[in-house]
């Protein structure tokens, strides 16, 4: 049925339609929200149902359900009016003779739909496919909603379908359904794989993922970027969510299509995953838009964890609360929603953890207090995170649960806690003064090792000296310099042993991959120690930019920290020969390895004896 504008906007309300686009609580007679066209903590942006129209009193906007369709997708009059005209079963009657015709969106648009008709049609003939995704527990209705269909084996099966539908194969190309061989012949993009349908947020189909049901790799394949596809702003399965999304207030994050579509099915239809790829900062005002808190609902693995941590970081860069799901270990909300453990899964997200919360629980569950060694690292890493609560009335909700961890509890919990507070300042202090370390957590002498304070105006000669062999560490250019002339013992922090074991470990995949050190610290590092030591190489760069490294400085700073050890080493051979009453054979033994070192590092720092 055709329709005139004024029919459209009636049909629409304007509540309705911008609920589905920004998370709205009513006030008196107005309801409203956080303006999705500026970025604003407190709301400001009102939708009046009586007038039909929106207002923001922030930046200004203002109009009715045409001029936000327009504003919020980019989109023409025209293209807003047949977008809204779909949204209730009409259509928009030109004024005139007829448009002109589609242009290039659409006509990929067209194409996908084309396909996604295509595809369906095999699945519903293809007895293996189905058996799968049944044995997956994907009932009928869920993959009429979600339009799953089946690529075949063949090569030329979609091209074939697309000619008898008269599509032109070179938009079917552009549109990323097919390829073109060597031999200047298109061939099909996706075969032999279940394929999911990928929808903007007015239910276009924008492109497809491919799913092998074997050992195939890669498991899952995207549609590469077009004109209509762009991974980095997607959300998979947001046309199905967004209105749960905005009556909770609340969406749940999850990894991939089969852990979304597994969670609508059992009925938690706020369910939405990026695709195959990172959460993106676009991804993640999109989220913090369509609702004030993310619960985040990755798997329980390692890869999960590290995802799940720099998610996080990126939500709360958008200001958005982040939540996280902590699920049985080896399950994804796929595995145990097939399980039938729906109860398991709502307990779980109910009690999601805050983001601070989570970290604290993984570094106390993982890390070990049992040397001095290992509590000083375990301090750093309680300290890196409180350094990220902003105010102390916030930080003093997590103390109860970290403070018994410190030294200075044995003079109880006020001490305790007081010195927590004091180092994570001084580390939040560090982490925003270029070529500022963060301060260590401040020990006893019995924990600390004899090792000499640090300075309470700030770091140390040693600590500066520290801080420039780590920037080589992070500099491919010089990474095997400071390999070839540091060892962890010449660090005087625990975060710098750290980092230069690491690096040394993985001294060969660095040398094939160049760039690669943040990468690797995302794989194969303690999620906390990753996140402190990407903040660093964050400082580094900063530092690079105003004093480039050189042969000389790094020279420089290594012979420093060797005089530091020579120090240091001195003063412990002073206090063991001082406690000390007749020398053992052993002591013999230790006050000559000491000499040893000495001769060394006195050899090797060019220092007089």
């Amino acid at each position: 049925m055709q329709a005139d504008k004024d029919e459209i906007r009636a049909r629409n309300d304007i509540v309705e339609v911008l609920g589905a686009y920004v998370s709205l609580r009513k006030r008196g007679r107005n309801w409203q929200g956080l303006c999705p066209f500026h970025q604003e903590k407190t709301p400001s942006f009102h939708a009046d149902p009586v007038t039909q129209t929106f207002r923001c009193f922030g930046c200004g906007a203002s109009g009715d359900v045409f001029t936000f369709i327009e504003r919020h997708e980019n989109m023409t009059f025209v293209e807003a009016a047949e977008l809204l005209a779909r949204r209730v079963g009409l259509s928009f009657a030109r004024q005139g003779a007829p448009g002109p015709p589609p242009g290039e969106r659409e006509r990929l648009y067209d194409a996908n739909a084309r396909a996604a008709e295509f595809y369906r049609g095999v699945l519903e003939k293809a007895a293996a496919p189905r058996d799968y995704l049944q044995r997956r527990g994907l009932a009928k209705g869920t993959l009429e909603r979600f339009a799953l269909g089946f690529a075949p084996e063949g090569w030329t099966s979609l091209v074939g379908f697309l000619r008898s539908r008269k599509v032109d194969l070179r938009d079917a190309e552009k549109a990323g359904l097919l390829h073109v061989g060597r031999t200047g012949e298109h061939y099909d993009a996706f075969r032999q794989r279940i394929v999911f349908p990928i929808h903007d947020e007015q239910e276009r189909i924008v492109g497809f993922g491919g799913r092998a049901m074997g050992e195939e790799q890669p498991k899952y394949l995207n549609t590469g970027e077009t004109p209509i596809f762009a991974k980095s702003r997607l959300l998979y399965g947001l046309p199905f969510a967004r209105r749960k999304v905005a009556a909770e207030g609340r969406s749940l994050l999850m990894e991939g299509y089969m852990d979304v579509i597994a969670a609508h099915q059992a009925g938690f239809g706020s369910a939405l995953a990026t695709l195959g790829t990172s959460l993106t900062e676009e991804h993640a005002r999109k989220l913090a838009r369509l609702a004030p808190v993310v619960v985040l609902v990755y798997d329980a693995d390692n890869a999960g964890i590290r995802a799940t941590l720099r998610a996080s970081e990126i939500l709360e860069k958008e200001g958005a609360e982040v939540r996280v799901v902590r699920l049985p270990e080896g399950d994804d909300p796929d595995s145990l929603l097939r399980r039938g453990e729906s109860a398991a899964f709502q307990r779980a997200v109910d009690g999601a953890l805050g983001r601070v919360e989570y970290q604290l629980e993984r570094v106390l569950a993982t890390s070990s207090t049992a040397d001095d060694a290992a509590l000083a690292r375990t301090l750093r890493k309680i300290v890196a995170i409180l350094a990220t609560v902003p105010s102390r009335a916030e930080r003093d909700a997590y103390m109860e649960r970290v403070w018994r961890v410190h030294p200075l509890s044995v003079h109880g919990p006020g001490v305790a806690k007081e010195q927590l507070h004091r180092d994570a300042e001084a580390y939040a202090a560090g982490a925003r003064g270029a070529g500022r370390q963060p301060a260590r957590p401040v020990l006893p002498p019995s924990q600390a090792g004899g090792a000499p304070p640090t300075p309470a105006h700030g770091p140390s000669a040693a600590e500066r000296a520290e801080a420039q062999i780590l920037r080589a560490l992070a500099e491919p250019r010089w990474r095997r310099v400071a390999l070839g002339a540091a060892a962890p013992d010449d660090m005087v922090t625990p975060f710098g042993r750290e980092l230069i074991q690491f690096v040394s470990a993985h001294a060969e995949e660095l040398a094939m991959d160049e760039e690669g050190l943040v990468s690797l610290l995302d794989r194969d590092a303690e999620p906390a120690f990753s996140l402190a030591a990407r903040e660093r190489l964050q400082e580094f760069g900063m530092i690079t930019q105003k004093e480039p490294l050189t042969q000389a400085l790094i020279e420089g700073s290594l012979r420093t920290l060797r005089r530091h050890r020579m120090e240091a080493l001195k003063s412990e051979l002073v206090r063991f020969l001082k406690d000390q009453g007749e020398l053992t054979s052993a002591d013999r033994d230790r006050v000559a390895e000491l000499n040893r070192l000495l001769r060394e590092l006195q050899s090797s720092s060019g220092a007089a004896p």
